[in-house]
């Protein structure tokens, strides 16, 4: 084997072992969740490491407290729960990447939601309200059937007669 193979094989070898590592990583990654719970229980959140809220319970004592109240607490909740998913990160890829972790980190952080801080609502008129009704519109008259002829009966047998 000439030394060009050799490197060759080490290449491809160095390859398949980082393709296996990545693997691992994005199945580790892609069942890492944080959760948090509110000082009363009454608000529980799920989130993905990025952020992405993937749960929200809301005990019916949640229900009591004013709506800003709730808003906070659920924005903690969100705070709290996305760190923990960030340390579960942190923790996961550190042995798999080792040196590299850093890396990943930052890259994974650029495209990363950040958590949301207490704010003012948007204007009503910039939120998507509920879907609106698709109005409903009748056959075009070269669809519809000449009016006499059809008859009570083709509705009510068989298709074959």
């Amino acid at each position: 084997m000439g030394d060009a193979e050799a490197r060759l094989d080490a290449t491809i070898k160095a390859f398949e072992e980082q393709a296996a590592k990545a693997g691992e990583l994005q199945q580790k990654i892609g069942e890492l969740r944080g959760s948090a719970r509110n000082a009363d229980g009454s608000v529980t959140v799920t989130v993905a490491p990025s952020g992405a809220v993937l749960g929200l319970q809301l005990a019916p004592h949640a229900m009591r407290k004013s709506h800003t109240q709730l808003q906070q607490e659920i924005l903690g909740a969100i705070r709290q729960a996305t760190q923990q998913a960030a340390a579960q990160l942190e923790q996961t890829v550190q042995p798999i990447l080792g040196e590299q972790a850093e890396k990943f980190k930052e890259a994974f952080n650029a495209h990363a939601v950040q958590p949301l801080g207490p704010s003012d609502p948007p204007p009503p008129e910039t939120l998507a309200g509920p879907p609106q009704p698709v109005p409903q519109r009748s056959a075009p008259p070269w669809n519809r059937p000449p009016a006499g002829d059809v008859e009570d009966e083709d509705f009510g047998g068989p298709i074959l007669r």
